[in-house]
């Protein structure tokens, strides 16, 4: 890629690293390919461990987040952003298959969707 000419985002200009977490390969991968190529810079992580020691030396600006993992439970890693004052100012978008209620303001979108959905719902979370 010429990284000499900056990349048209339609004028978005993206926040900053994303979180991708989710056990299933082929979401995160879907996921981590659409968010790069709207110029996020993504880590993609597949488990509630993994995402749990990121969080430990890195703070994200939005976290994806499945709630029901193999490894582990995406409700700590919901926890644990959201009960930490550094994680003040990180969005979180749960993708979930799952319809249990989860409180503002996290935004949950339900399995399955449309990746535009996820940029209106980032959008929302810019615009609040």
């Amino acid at each position: 890629m010429d990284h000499s000419i900056a990349p048209d985002y339609g004028g978005i200009v993206p926040p900053g690293r994303v979180l991708i977490v989710d056990d299933d390969d082929d979401v995160r991968a879907l996921h981590q390919d659409a968010m790069e190529r709207h110029g996020y810079e993504v880590v993609a992580v597949g488990g509630g461990a993994e995402a749990l020691a990121f969080l430990d030396r890195d703070v994200p600006s939005i976290v994806l987040l499945d709630l029901h993992m193999d490894d582990g439970n995406g409700w700590e890693v919901l926890g644990a952003v959201r009960g930490h004052p550094r994680f003040a100012n990180t969005r979180v978008v749960v993708i979930t298959g799952s319809m249990a209620p989860v409180s503002p303001p996290t935004k949950v979108l339900r399995k399955p969707f449309k990746f535009a959905a996820l940029l209106a719902a980032l959008d929302q979370k810019v615009a609040s």
